[in-house]
């Protein structure tokens, strides 16, 4: 029989790889796996996943990842985990967790690990918390959804003296779509990242300032300046 510490070190050894489609499908899992949630929030959020992928072929996927695996026993014992479906296959919740902590990981780099952001505030005096905490603004790539493409356009603009990136790509639903996913995690965060989730509440809260002055849109353009300089991104 498979237990679940087989079913990890499985999907660790054999990981798989995830492309956008699976990005958008795996999500929220992702944004749980930022603020070490993601254990709380599979039996809201993660099995669905499990099944959506398991129509697309995700049990063949998996078979064939672990094909090569440390012993003839093991696969055996995954095969037989495999063939018990979505919702009992140990291997099916191992692949989607650590697709979602894989891709949680690629969010982060090279900017900010929310995990040393929360370690980090609990040293800060109260009136530099925000700052510190702002910088979780600046792995907000996806919540935000500038095209690549307007983004080169507008820091090549900016670098010739147009009007700042910032400024140049910002609208009120994208910097929304800021705001609300940064509200999801300190949501997310309440009991895994106390501090903050605090701080990430206050940023939020309140109407949307304009955008001339708008700290954490902006922090999510420098992130996002900074990104498409690295290939991981």
């Amino acid at each position: 029989m498979l237990t679940e510490d087989d079913a990890r070190d499985l999907a660790n050894y054999s990981a798989l790889a995830w492309d956008d489609t699976d990005r958008e499908l795996l999500a929220p899992l992702v944004d749980a796996a930022f603020v070490c949630a993601e254990e709380l929030e599979f039996e809201r959020v993660g099995w669905p996943m499990v099944e959506a992928l398991w129509a697309d072929g995700f049990a063949s996927v998996i078979e064939e990842a672990v094909a090569h695996g440390p012993s003839a026993e093991l696969l055996e014992a995954a095969r037989a985990d495999l063939a018990q479906g979505p919702r009992e296959s140990k291997l099916g919740r191992a692949y989607v967790e650590q697709g979602a902590s894989q891709l949680a990981f690629e969010e982060q780099m090279p900017i900010c690990c929310l995990v040393c952001v929360e370690e980090r505030l609990g040293r800060t005096e109260a009136a530099e918390r925000p700052v510190v905490a702002r910088q979780v603004a600046r792995i907000a790539r996806r919540a935000a959804g500038v095209p690549e493409e307007e983004l080169r356009a507008a820091v090549a603009r900016a670098a010739v003296g147009g009007p700042s990136t910032a400024l140049a790509v910002a609208t009120n639903d994208r910097r929304r779509a800021v705001r609300a996913w940064l509200g999801r995690l300190a949501d997310l965060g309440v009991k895994t990242a106390p501090n903050l989730s605090i701080e990430l509440r206050a940023l939020v809260a309140g109407p949307l300032p304009v955008v001339e002055v708008d700290e954490v849109w902006r922090e999510t353009v420098a992130g996002l300046s900074e990104a498409i300089d690295h290939p991981w991104n």
